[in-house]
């Protein structure tokens, strides 16, 4: 499955300006989902292209959101080595997708003014160690910076450090992130909390079904 959704979300950013430059976390500046100073645009087609300054095509799914630096972005995916969907509507079944292959988990930096790709690294490859919901994907989490560093999340497959120019600086490995529903634990939801870049340090929380946890770890 192409992911197109980068497209939309650069044209707004892209039409922002001032204390918009930056776009570090989920939800933005203090988490507060505000741009300050942005002035957007109303309407938007991306098939159509209305509004849309560019498109970079992405493979794999991924639930997590763009997050901004000056000119870069950076996102996340997880690539299916088999056959990739996603499930959309209403229905009742929650079972997890019965069939997980090996997936390919990736962060992208991407040039805001013209969608080309900077750079992409492999954070890790495997089959996930939990499955996800139909309408869920193995990269929920959104990543974080502070113009130094880049983080991604990606749940059981682990916390990844990366400097600006694309180089792990270190991985830490968070152990297997049950996020299951609590009435029945064989159904999955998939890990999404995001990590939250504070002073030298990344702080993640995970409410798991066993053990959950706050933990905060040196940036460095």
């Amino acid at each position: 499955m192409k992911r197109f959704t980068l497209s939309l979300l650069c044209t707004l950013l892209l039409c922002s300006g001032g204390l918009a430059q930056h776009w570090p976390q989920f939800r933005g500046q203090q988490a507060s989902g505000v741009a300050e100073g942005a002035t957007p645009p109303a309407t938007w087609n991306a098939v159509k292209s209305i509004n849309v300054r560019w498109k970079t095509p992405i493979p794999g799914l991924a639930h997590s959101s763009p997050v901004v630096w000056g000119n870069e972005i950076f996102v996340t995916t997880a690539i299916n080595s088999g056959k990739d969907e996603a499930r959309f509507g209403l229905y009742g079944d929650v079972e997890p997708v019965k069939d997980d292959p090996k997936h390919t988990f990736k962060v992208y930096a991407l040039d805001k003014s013209t969608g080309k790709i900077i750079w992409e690294r492999v954070a890790y490859e495997g089959i996930p160690k939990v499955k996800r919901h139909p309408k869920s994907s193995h990269a929920a989490s959104t990543p974080a910076t502070d113009g130094k560093y880049v983080v991604a999340l990606f749940g059981s497959e682990g916390l990844y450090a990366y400097d600006m120019s694309g180089k792990l600086v270190w991985k830490q490995d968070l152990g297997v992130l049950d996020a299951g529903w609590f009435y029945d634990p064989d159904y999955q939801w998939e890990y999404a909390a995001s990590p939250v870049i504070y002073k030298n340090m990344v702080i993640v929380q995970a409410d798991i079904q066993k053990n959950s946890f706050i933990a905060a770890y040196d940036l460095k």
